[in-house]
């Protein structure tokens, strides 16, 4: 069980990664935590000139804040070494900030995605422009695959820390046998976030309504602060990169709660990687 847990927060200067920086703060406060802040640099004079930057930056936090907050520069290729740090740290979580479709996109925007499936590690993506203060309510989209269910150990963590409610959103599918799957699949969640006194609502969809413009419609509706969306190759929707791209870059900023869940279970320790108890 992890007792201590640190956040890791890809840094970049930017106020989009100074939000995921008041969210990894806010993290450490309830949990006890603490937090690392990593810029990664080409050269030996960037990661000087980087040094000098943190230096400000830190001065520019309350007391209480840099006391739970570390800085690191290293040199090395942006979207692997934040994947490897995150292991080689056994980050609680990483919590990265992203402007989206334009501008930083070239540095964590669609790349997002790759990182996200080469670590074991969850990620909270913030857009930088919602607050999560409340974290009240968290919207949850899952299929019929077993797989799309498994961030819901994570996600239920969080709401049981923040006694927030988690939505349910059920994908039909056309096939009636696999959307079978998805009642089943409903069953297993329902039964987890009740054993473990989770507060949870089932949305209701009708078939053959747009899926993605259902869910942001009904995000919006219950005012979400986080969505929670597990990445695997096979996805909810057919094209697994674009849906969990649509959820990264929403269009409400609501920041994504997200696990490469490829070889997860239901009963994996989300408490020891998330930190909370």
């Amino acid at each position: 069980m992890n007792q201590n847990p640190l956040y890791l927060i890809p840094f970049d200067f930017t106020p989009v990664s100074e939000s995921a920086v008041r969210i990894g703060l806010d993290l450490s406060i309830a949990n006890k935590g603490s937090i690392i802040l990593l810029h990664v640099v080409k050269n030996q004079h960037e990661r000087l000139e980087a040094k000098l930057k943190f230096k400000d930056y830190l001065n520019s936090l309350s007391d209480s804040d840099r006391a739970l907050t570390k800085t690191k520069a290293i040199i090395g290729d942006v979207y692997e070494d934040i994947s490897k740090a995150g292991d080689l740290l056994d980050a609680a979580l990483i919590v990265m900030g992203t402007h989206g479709a334009k501008g930083f996109q070239k540095v964590f925007g669609s790349h997002a995605v790759k990182m996200i499936s080469y670590s074991d590690q969850p990620f909270l993506i913030t857009q930088g422009k919602k607050s999560v203060e409340k974290m009240k309510t968290i919207v949850m989209p899952f299929s019929f695959e077993k797989k799309s269910i498994q961030v819901a150990t994570f996600a239920s963590v969080i709401a049981k820390k923040f006694k927030a409610t988690i939505h349910l959103v059920g994908y039909h599918d056309k096939d009636e046998l696999l959307d079978k799957g998805r009642i089943v699949n409903q069953k297993i969640v329902r039964e987890y976030l009740e054993d473990n006194n989770v507060e949870h609502v089932i949305a209701k969809v009708e078939k053959g309504v747009d899926f993605e413009k259902h869910l942001m419609a009904y995000a919006a509706e219950v005012d979400a602060d986080l969505m929670a969306a597990g990445y695997y190759k096979d996805g909810i929707i057919t094209n697994p990169n674009s849906f969990i791209q649509e959820m990264i870059e929403n269009e409400l900023h609501i920041p994504l709660l997200t696990i490469n869940a490829e070889g997860l279970t239901t009963s994996s320790g989300a408490s020891a990687a998330t930190g909370y108890q």
